[in-house]
């Protein structure tokens, strides 16, 4: 008979009471709520139309397309530099998707942190756009772009505000994301 089949109680490095052998290294994780899953979805989407809207940018940069121009006057467009394509690219990275259904858990390691970071790069992508708009003289006329953006910005950092784990359950989950006990 195996150690897992005794349900032996082993020592485990940085645990005041031994851990049953069975269920080896338990992580905290949250329960996520309705509200965090809409939030992580709206969050996402508003990363990837941006990344989208960058790319429109880039492949239209040479000409003039109302969508993906932020200003324009007779002579010409005002765009957002394909540079910024990092900023959505690292919006993602760093926000802490939860999709899926409602039995799903999200590690507690990190998610308020995460959700910061994401939330400071949302603030910085409305920044720059602000600040790349105001910058430009009477001449130039408003595209969609700005309007399309600045809501996407916007609606983006609200959704990542709107992921804040205060009012979440925590419970207690193994290597294979099920859950063992709530805490």
């Amino acid at each position: 008979m195996g150690i897992a089949e005794k349900n032996e109680c082993l020592p485990r490095p940085g645990y005041l009471q031994c851990v049953p052998a069975n269920q080896g290294q338990l992580r905290d994780a949250y329960v996520p709520n309705r509200r965090v899953r809409l939030a992580s979805d709206v969050a996402g989407l508003c990363a990837v139309l941006l990344l989208v809207g960058l790319l429109g940018a880039a492949f239209t940069w040479w000409g003039r397309s109302d969508l993906f121009d932020l200003a324009s006057n007779s002579r010409e467009a005002v765009k957002i530099d394909a540079g910024f394509l990092v900023g959505p690219a690292l919006i993602l990275v760093a926000l802490p998707l939860v999709v899926g259904r409602a039995g799903q858990v999200a590690l507690a390691r990190l998610f308020r942190t995460r959700l910061a970071i994401a939330a400071l790069l949302w603030g910085a992508g409305l920044a720059i756009l602000v600040t790349k708009i105001t910058g430009l003289d009477s001449s130039y006329d408003l595209e969609a772009g700005t309007y399309v953006s600045a809501s996407l910005l916007g609606l983006g950092f609200i959704s990542t505000l709107a992921m804040w784990p205060g009012d979440l359950p925590v419970v207690r989950v193994d290597r294979n994301g099920m859950v063992r006990e709530p805490r």
